[in-house]
């Protein structure tokens, strides 16, 4: 079996991703996440920004996954369309 990287928890073994677009998202990801664990501790003025934080990492998996958003959508329609002018 192979050995996990030091980083990996003990007794379990890390991804190994190929894509550097995705890699790159993984990472937007992972550092969204680490400002939303700080910031879901700084009390109530500190949680709307957390949510966001979550927020954008769901985002980033999202473009890894191929998880496509209603709003993005709509935005791109009528950004790039100009539908409804």
């Amino acid at each position: 079996t192979p050995t996990p990287p030091p980083s990996a928890p003990r007794g379990e073994e890390s991804a190994v991703i190929t894509r550097s677009r995705h890699r790159r998202h993984v990472q937007l990801a992972s550092e969204a996440l680490e400002r939303f664990e700080y910031l879901s501790t700084q009390g109530y003025m500190g949680l709307d920004m957390a949510a966001e934080e979550l927020r954008l990492a769901c985002t980033e998996l999202g473009r890894v996954t191929g998880a496509v958003d209603v709003e993005e959508v709509l935005d791109v329609l009528f950004a790039d369309f100009c539908i409804g002018k």
